[in-house]
C-alpha cells in the first residue's frame, strides 16, 4: 500500500466503517430459533406470513429480555402496527385498554385481547404477529408489498421508540454487517463510486487475491465475470465480488496510467476488511485505527511490530488516530486496550440483563507497549469502541487524548440474528470508564482541545492546564442532565474534520517528554480525583 494514497485511503475506509460498524456490539448472538433463508419478494401468503410471525416474535422476545430499559409493549406494538399497515390507508387500529382491534373501511376484521403485562415481549409479539397476518389476508394492498418491507416497517418503528442506537438491519444489510465484523469470501479491495459513476479501486489489501493478481489502486472496474459494471450501484459491484471462499472470479479493469484494459483472474479468499494502517512519520508511528472488527487487535500488534522494526530504538512514540472511527466489536475494544494497558480495569458495563453487568480488566502479560508514549486523536465522529479505548487510556494515565470531544455513544448493543436472516441490533448496557463516569451523550473530553490549542510550536503547559478543571468536572459526573451535557460539550465542540494540525500537536507532545508527562499526569490525576 503506497503511503501517498494514505490520506484518501483513510477517508475511504473510515466512510465504509461508518456505514457498517456504527454500533458497539457485544456479540453476534443468534436467537434460540434456527435462522431461515430469506423469502422471495412474492412468496405465497401462508409461507411468508409464517416467516413474518417468527421474525416479529423473535424481535419482541429479545427486546423484552435484553433491552437496557424495561419496554412498554403497548406503545411499541400500536406504533409498529401502524407503520406496518401504512401501505393501506383503509386499515386502522383501535388500541383499547383490553384489546387491539383492526378495522378496514371502518368495519372490524379482527380483534385480539391485549396481554396484561406490558413488558411481556413474547405475548405482545405473538399478538402483533397475529394482527399483521390477519391484516395481510384482508388487504390486497398489503399482499402486493414485499414481506421483507412489511417486516422492516414494523420492526424499524419499534426500535426507533427504544433508543437512538437500537435498529433493525434487513437481510441484505445484515449480510454486509456480518462481512464487516467477521469477514467472508472476497478479493481484498476497497471500492468507491465517484460522482461520474465510475467504480474505482481505492485500496488493495496486502496478501489478498487482488494483490497477488496485480490489481492496483486507481484501477477502474469495468466488468466482473464478463458482466458490465459501468453505471451500476456500488452495492451491485460489492455483491458480485463477494462469494464462496475458493470460488473463481474474473475482474476487468481500466488502468488509466497505461491506457489499457486488462482482465485479471483470481480466486476468492477469506477477507476481513482492513481497519489498521501504519504510516511512518519520521521517528513517530502514526497508526490509523478506523474500526473494530475481528482482526483489529492482531493487525494493530503487527503494525506496532513493524514500526519498532522500521524505526528501532529511535521510536519516539505512537499516535493512534481514531478520528471518525465509529466503533465495532466490544471484545476488540478490550483487547486493543490491553495492548497498551498493563493491568487493571479497562471499562465496565451495566444493564437490566444479568449478563450485561461486567467489569473488563487487563493483565500485564497481554500488554505490548507499556513504556511507549502514546497520543490518541479523537473528533466528533469517534464513537463507541473508539471511546472505550480513549477513555481507558486517558483515565489510566496511559495516553494523552488530543482533538475534540467525541460523539458520545456510551452504550453496548447485542446482535440478534432473526429468522429472515436480518438482524436486531439492540442496546443492552451502559459503559463506564475506569474512573466511573459514563460518556453516553456526553463524549470523551480530550486532554488538549485542538480547537483552542493553537499552533503546535506554541503548545505549552498552559495549553494542557487550561482544560484540567473541566476534565475533573467531566470525570465527576454520574447522571448529568441534558443541560449539563449541552454546556459541557461546548467546552471543546465536537469537530468532524481530521486536520493535519492534530497530528502536528501529537508529534510535538511525543518529542517534548516533559510536556507529555505533564499532560498524562494531569489527566490521570483528574480521573483519580473523580473516583
Amino acid at each position: 500500500m503506497e503511503v501517498p494514497q494514505l490520506p484518501f485511503l483513510r477517508t475511504t475506509l473510515a466512510r465504509a466503517a461508518s456505514l457498517l460498524a456504527a454500533c458497539l456490539v457485544v456479540s453476534c448472538a443468534t436467537s434460540g430459533d434456527a435462522p431461515q433463508a430469506s423469502l422471495p419478494s412474492r412468496a405465497p401468503v401462508v409461507s411468508a406470513d409464517g416467516n413474518m410471525e417468527r421474525v416479529v416474535l423473535q424481535a419482541y422476545r429479545a427486546i423484552g429480555d435484553r433491552h437496557l430499559y424495561e419496554p412498554n409493549f403497548r406503545n411499541l406494538s400500536s406504533e409498529a402496527y401502524r407503520s406496518f399497515a401504512s401501505s393501506d390507508p383503509t386499515l386502522s387500529l383501535e388500541a383499547g385498554d383490553g384489546a387491539f382491534t383492526v378495522k378496514r373501511d371502518g368495519k372490524e376484521i379482527l380483534t385480539r385481547t391485549t396481554p396484561t403485562d406490558t413488558a411481556d415481549g413474547r405475548a405482545w409479539g405473538g399478538m402483533l404477529a397475529e394482527l399483521m397476518t390477519g391484516s395481510i389476508e384482508a388487504s390486497p394492498a398489503l399482499q402486493a408489498v414485499d414481506r421483507q418491507v412489511l417486516i422492516r416497517q414494523a420492526i424499524t418503528s419499534t426500535t426507533k421508540q427504544l433508543d437512538r442506537n437500537s435498529r433493525y438491519a434487513d437481510p441484505e444489510e445484515a449480510r454486509d454487517n456480518r462481512f464487516q465484523r467477521d469477514g467472508g469470501g472476497g478479493i481484498g479491495i476497497t471500492v468507491e463510486r465517484t460522482d461520474d459513476k465510475k467504480i474505482m479501486i481505492r485500496a488493495v489489501q496486502e496478501g489478498s487475491p487482488s494483490a497477488k493478481a496485480g490489481v492496483q489502486i486507481d484501477d477502474q472496474i469495468l466488468a466482473i465475470d464478463g458482466e458490465s459494471m459501468i453505471g451500476r450501484p456500488l452495492s451491485d459491484v460489492v455483491h458480485k465480488l463477494r462469494g464462496s471462499v475458493g470460488a473463481p472470479v474474473n475482474m476487468t479493469v481500466l488502468r488509466a496510467s497505461q491506457g489499457a484494459e486488462m482482465t485479471l483472474a483470481m480466486k476468492r479468499a477469506r477477507i476481513i476488511p482492513t481497519t489498521v494502517v501504519y504510516e511512518r512519520r519520521g521517528d513517530v508511528a502514526l497508526i490509523h485505527l478506523m474500526g473494530f472488527n475481528s482482526a483489529t487487535t492482531e493487525n494493530l500488534r503487527t503494525a506496532i511490530d513493524k514500526a519498532k522494526a522500521e524505526i528501532g530504538k529511535d521510536l519516539a512514540g505512537l499516535i493512534i488516530d481514531m478520528r471518525s472511527n465509529r466503533g465495532g466489536l466490544l471484545d476488540q475494544a478490550q483487547t486493543v486496550s490491553e495492548v497498551f494497558i498493563g493491568d487493571g480495569t479497562i471499562f465496565s458495563t451495566a444493564g437490566r440483563h444479568p449478563d450485561s453487568r461486567r467489569t473488563y480488566k487487563s493483565s500485564t502479560g497481554r500488554s505490548k507497549t507499556t513504556e511507549l508514549p502514546i497520543v490518541v486523536l479523537m473528533n466528533g465522529g469517534s464513537a463507541s469502541a473508539a471511546e472505550i479505548v480513549a477513555a481507558a487510556l486517558q483515565d489510566r494515565g496511559r495516553a494523552v487524548v488530543v482533538g475534540t470531544t467525541s460523539y458520545g455513544k456510551g452504550t453496548v448493543q447485542t446482535v440478534v440474528r432473526l429468522a429472515n436472516e436480518g438482524e436486531l441490533i439492540l442496546t443492552w448496557s451502559r459503559l463506564q470508564a475506569p474512573s466511573g463516569y459514563t460518556w453516553n451523550e456526553l463524549g470523551v473530553l480530550p486532554n488538549i482541545c485542538t480547537a483552542k490549542a493553537g499552533e503546535a510550536a506554541k503548545l505549552a503547559t498552559a495549553s494542557v492546564d487550561s482544560n484540567q478543571s473541566q476534565l475533573m468536572r467531566w470525570h465527576a459526573l454520574r447522571n448529568p442532565t441534558g443541560q449539563e451535557v449541552s454546556d459541557l460539550r461546548k467546552i471543546c465542540p465536537p469537530g468532524e474534520t481530521s486536520p493535519e494540525a492534530d497530528v502536528e500537536i501529537a508529534s510535538r507532545l511525543l518529542h517534548d517528554r516533559a510536556l507529555y508527562a505533564h499532560a498524562v499526569q494531569a489527566g490521570s490525576q483528574q480521573a483519580a480525583a473523580a473516583r
